[in-house]
């Protein structure tokens, strides 16, 4: 949610919930203070008819008032009292309300109870109108709210919007600076200003960074290029003792190691820096039939049985060199650690990639298996990045690599988000 659509939400809701409590009461008080003035006019009614029936004569005493009545020597007395009664307007087929008051009079002539009516209709009219006018106030309330929400996000947001998309579209790999134009706000002026100067000191930390990591993998290959093709020279020296043919055979394997390492965190550091750009639809099941072709050797030597269903086709955005990486890792981790005679297992759906194979011991480490340099095995000529290659190429396209233990078995499953 939008912070102006949060805000205005809570500022609507306030007024709402505000109005929605206050009008009742309003409503009550409003009612209460009507229903006063009238018992008091009806009071002052009392007070002036009392007064002429004790002074006038009943036979002189003349009533032009509808709303009063007065009967002469009752045979039950009134007591006096004030209250509010219903009746029934067949004229207008309506029902009425009035406040009545009753109460005895005594002469010196005669005893009368006198009655008197004054209606609400009047009341309760005005107290509609009062009503319509506070909800069309509320809606009013809203209404300008909502404006006063759309014109800040037209011309104070826009500026911060236009920051927004800028930031989108900007890459720390790409040569083109960030340019965030100065605002009349204040705070997004000195937002604009450290998003400035915060991505100019990205890009030479991450150029800076780059030339480094291509340097000195460049100068790595070098000596160790040299060192191979001195052993190989060795090796065509007569005589070579025993002795001297263990340890060329481990200063090649620890070179060739050193090498490989090389260029996995050389790859490894491309892959985190972003400098695969060429995305485009990738077949897996492609990249893992071809895979299955050039390590057949591999497989009849350790006599593995494929089980594999590639029906279905997983189509997925990404680099298509990354994808190689990330599928024939994954399958080469499956063979490696299969044992002889088991069964490799490999389903493709239309969302998730899944390889198993059997397990020579219990479930792997999961806090450790992604992460680089975590070796759980014996495999002299392992990187220990081969799953961290993996889990980042994953990462970098939105993909989910995970790993499960099932049934003595190895899962590791490739899923779309």
């Amino acid at each position: 949610m939008k912070l102006t659509h949060y805000i205005s939400l809570r500022y609507i809701g306030a007024t709402i919930l505000a109005m929605v409590i206050a009008i009742p009461l309003f409503y009550i008080v409003i009612q209460k203070v009507l229903i006063n003035n009238i018992d008091e006019h009806l009071e002052d009614q009392k007070t002036s008819i009392a007064q002429k029936l004790q002074n006038i004569p009943t036979q002189n005493f003349i009533n032009f008032d509808d709303r009063v009545t007065i009967a002469t020597n009752p045979k039950e007395r009134f007591s006096e009292k004030i209250f509010t009664h219903t009746f029934y307007n067949a004229k207008d087929n309506e029902t009425e309300s009035f406040r009545i008051l009753e109460f005895p009079v005594q002469s010196a002539g005669a005893a009368y109870n006198v009655q008197i009516k004054q209606s609400l209709v009047e009341s309760e009219d005005l107290l509609k109108s009062i009503l319509y006018l506070l909800i069309s106030l509320v809606f009013l309330l809203t209404a300008t709210l909502l404006l006063i929400n759309y014109q800040i996000k037209k011309k104070v947001w826009e500026p911060f919007y236009k920051t927004l998309d800028q930031l989108k579209n900007f890459r720390i790999d790409d040569q083109k600076e960030l340019h965030l134009k100065a605002s009349k706000i204040s705070e997004l002026n000195d937002l604009n200003n450290s998003l400035n100067e915060l991505s100019t000191k990205n890009q030479k930390v991450y150029q800076s960074q780059k030339e480094f990591t291509e340097n000195a993998s460049h100068e790595l290959q070098t000596p160790l290029a040299i060192v191979q093709n001195n052993i190989e020279l060795f090796w065509q020296t007569e005589p070579i003792s025993e002795q001297q043919a263990e340890i060329l055979n481990d200063i090649s394997t620890a070179t060739s190691r050193m090498g490989k390492l090389n260029k996995a965190l050389l790859l490894l550091s491309k892959i985190e820096n972003r400098q695969f750009n060429d995305i485009q639809s990738v077949n897996l099941n492609g990249i893992a039939e071809h895979f299955f072709r050039n390590y057949q050797e591999q497989i009849r030597s350790k006599n593995i049985d494929l089980n594999i269903d590639l029906k279905e086709p997983l189509i997925v955005e990404m680099d298509f060199s990354l994808a190689e990486i990330l599928v024939g890792n994954l399958l080469l981790n499956a063979l490696k650690y299969a044992p002889k005679d088991s069964m490799v297992e490999v389903i493709f759906t239309k969302n998730e990639m899944s390889i198993s194979n059997q397990a020579e011991r219990l479930a792997l480490f999961q806090e450790k298996l992604f992460k680089r340099f975590q070796r759980q095995n014996t495999q002299e000529n392992s990187t220990g990045l081969g799953l961290e290659i993996a889990k980042q190429i994953a990462v970098s396209f939105d993909l989910n690599l995970n790993y499960a233990f099932k049934n003595g078995r190895h899962f590791f499953i490739v899923k779309k988000k």
